[in-house]
């Protein structure tokens, strides 16, 4: 098998901590720009490179620049994998009101382009085409953005060839990774039959289950509710074309 490499740059980190660099050198603030956190906006600057590497023994995810600062997931440590876009609030969107929020915000898009819609709450949304790789544990191992992957097309192509997938593709509202590794993958949080489903909707708050209700209400109206069963994190319940 031939070793796949394909490199990622973090802009969200590398902007802030370059501009916040700029900011105390415009400013000559000695007092917050000092021996203490030079070292640390060096390493915050480095850590922005990011590096994958693919081959016959599996995936590892490193800094570029820092390589000790990795993850090394086997292919045998990992059960399969997860298809699943995501839609991410869009914290940039609330911080327009000065010029400097407004032009670093335009620069960053400009970079990223990322796709963004506005969520049937109101909220405008970024969207990540990504893989979530489960282990032996069922908990979130690993997590690659495929939209910010240099060849992505291929990386993506060697995954498949290598690991068996999870299923259907999966669109979840704002998901947290508080610690990854750590974090429980509930199969049943993403059912593919009847009585997965079944001890899916047993398991929900009582405010979650007036809200499937209402949306089942609407939805035997006639109204279209899969987008909003999104914004809930609700949209297990029903099909992309509801």
């Amino acid at each position: 098998m031939k070793e796949i490499k394909s490199t990622k740059v973090n802009y969200k980190l590398l902007i802030f901590s370059l501009f916040f660099t700029f900011s105390l050198l415009v400013e000559a603030d000695t007092v917050l720009l000092n021996i203490y956190t030079i070292p640390i906006l060096v390493i915050l600057i480095l850590l922005s490179f990011y590096q994958i590497i693919i081959n016959r023994e599996g995936i590892t995810k490193k800094t570029l620049i820092i390589p000790f600062f990795k993850t090394v997931k086997k292919w045998r440590e990992i059960k399969y994998y997860v298809t699943v876009t995501e839609y991410n609030f869009d914290h940039f969107s609330n911080y327009n009101n000065g010029y400097k929020s407004v032009l670093e915000t335009t620069f960053l898009n400009s970079i990223l382009k990322q796709k963004s819609i506005r969520s049937s709450l109101g909220e405008i949304l970024r969207i990540s085409n990504c893989i979530w790789f489960i282990d032996q544990q069922s908990k979130v191992c690993l997590r690659l953005d495929m939209d910010k992957y240099s060849n992505s097309d291929e990386v993506l192509k060697s995954i498949q060839n290598n690991e068996i997938s999870y299923g259907d593709e999966f669109e979840v509202n704002q998901p947290s990774f508080p610690f990854i590794g750590y974090k429980k993958f509930d199969e049943l949080y993403f059912p593919r039959n009847p009585e997965e489903l079944a001890l899916l909707e047993e398991k929900l708050t009582e405010p979650e289950k007036i809200k499937l209700n209402n949306l089942r209400k609407r939805k035997e109206k006639g109204d279209k509710v899969y987008l909003i069963s999104r914004d809930l994190n609700l949209n297990m319940f029903f099909d992309k074309t509801e």
